[in-house]
């Protein structure tokens, strides 16, 4: 039972694995966070692999395997999903900062212009 969990580990870390490349492609995550999880996904895939490292596979009771790889997919996975949603908000406030920047910047340019004409209007009189 143990190779069983310890393979469900190795499956669980490549489709994180595959997701979080997918989401990173497709520009729903940033690239900070996604190679924080790029990482951990390794952790997990050489948490199964390595012998040395997949002895916390026989400390689990037969059980308690489908309890615990469901509880682990439902955590790792809506951690993942509020990463989703912090690099989108990220995203979104770094857009909105350029438009403000460039509001900034137009509004400069029409103070500019507007000075400029009341001071062409006060030497004409």
């Amino acid at each position: 039972m143990a190779n069983i969990l310890c393979m469900l580990v190795i499956i669980e870390g490549i489709v994180l694995l595959i997701v979080d490349f997918i989401s990173f492609v497709y520009q729903k995550i940033t690239v900070g966070i996604e190679l924080c999880w790029s990482a951990f996904a390794v952790v997990l895939i050489l948490l199964g692999i390595v012998p040395g490292l997949s002895d916390w596979s026989r400390v689990v009771p037969i059980e308690a395997v489908p309890a615990f790889i469901l509880i682990n997919l439902a955590v790792i996975f809506s951690f993942f999903y509020l990463s989703c949603a912090i690099s989108q908000l990220l995203r979104k406030n770094q857009e909105l900062a350029m438009h403000v920047s460039l509001i900034n910047q137009e509004n400069e340019i029409i103070l500019q212009k507007l000075k400029e004409s009341l001071s062409d209007k006060g030497e004409k009189e």
